[in-house]
């Protein structure tokens, strides 16, 4: 993120402006998919009910507490902006979360929780966003139909993301070829991001899915050579990927300094403070009851 704000100050350097739908397949499928070939899915299925408390509860709480801390502190932002500001915020990045895990000794269970967490959570706060945005343009939304499609999505995204799974097992059993097996993994994760948005349903929790059943399966499906290999190009994929979402986060700051320039900087970092100081109490508040 430094190393991008730092070429967004040099002068001359053209601004990079990227389709935010294109951002999402690009980045998310084979980021999503690699966390999830990794997570062990018996202990996964053990903590679901802790999971699911964090990755749908949690951010569905804290952004709720932040859309209000926005709001009483910007009167005239509309609750619907609010809202999507909240959801925004509220999902720890499965990144992040990895990143910080494996410099501590900490106990697996937990270590399962919060990598669990964050290949959930990502899709409960698109789908928030998602509607608080249609309810910004509408002017309003029903409670009950968000709640539904909610769930519709959630479920279709899983349904979807295992069918394609399955289909790249069928897949993998007739190649003899390890190139083409590591190339069938990663075309896997995009298919499945891609049909479940075309089918209007869960892209995140698709890939997800499966990177599950193709985790869960590899033993059976793939030679030790080409474990080792996969293992390695998608270390390095995933590397590659990491860095430049950080990097494109950092080159946000000059068309984001240029939006700013009639706004107080200090009462916008006072703002800035306040939601995060929300964020971070309402997870300790939403954490301690539901564990």
């Amino acid at each position: 993120v430094l190393g991008g704000m730092a070429l967004a100050r040099v002068p001359g350097l053209p601004a990079i402006e990227l389709d935010p739908q294109l951002v999402l397949a690009l980045f998310l499928p084979p980021l999503l998919q690699a966390s999830a070939y990794r997570t062990d899915w018996p202990a996964f299925r053990f903590n679901l009910r802790p999971i699911l408390l964090l990755a749908v509860g949690a951010v569905l709480f804290t952004a709720l507490v932040v859309a209000v801390t926005a709001k009483l502190l910007v009167p005239d932002l509309p609750w619907a902006a609010a809202i999507a500001l909240g959801a925004i915020v509220a999902p720890p990045d499965a990144v992040a979360a990895t990143s910080v895990l494996k410099d501590f000794r900490i106990p697996k269970r937990i270590v399962t929780v919060l990598e669990g967490e964050s290949l959930l959570n990502d899709a409960s706060s698109l789908v928030l966003y998602r509607f608080a945005v249609v309810a910004t343009m509408a002017g309003a939304v029903s409670f009950g139909e968000a709640s539904l499609s909610f769930v519709l999505a959630a479920a279709g995204g899983a349904v979807v993301g295992w069918l394609v799974g399955r289909a790249a097992m069928w897949i993998f059993a007739r190649l003899e070829d390890t190139l083409l097996d590591i190339l069938v993994t990663f075309l896997a994760g995009f298919a499945a991001y891609i049909a479940a948005e075309h089918l209007h349903v869960s892209g995140v929790l698709a890939a997800v899915a499966c990177g599950l059943v193709l985790g869960q399966q590899q033993h059976a499906a793939f030679t030790a050579q080409t474990r080792l290999e996969s293992g390695a190009v998608w270390s390095f994929v995933e590397f590659v990927l990491t860095a430049l979402v950080f990097i494109l986060i950092g080159l946000e700051l000059r068309p984001l300094l240029a939006r700013l320039e009639d706004h107080d900087p200090w009462q916008l970092a006072a703002l800035g403070l306040a939601v995060s100081a929300a964020l971070i109490a309402s997870r300790f508040a939403w954490l301690f009851p539901a564990t």
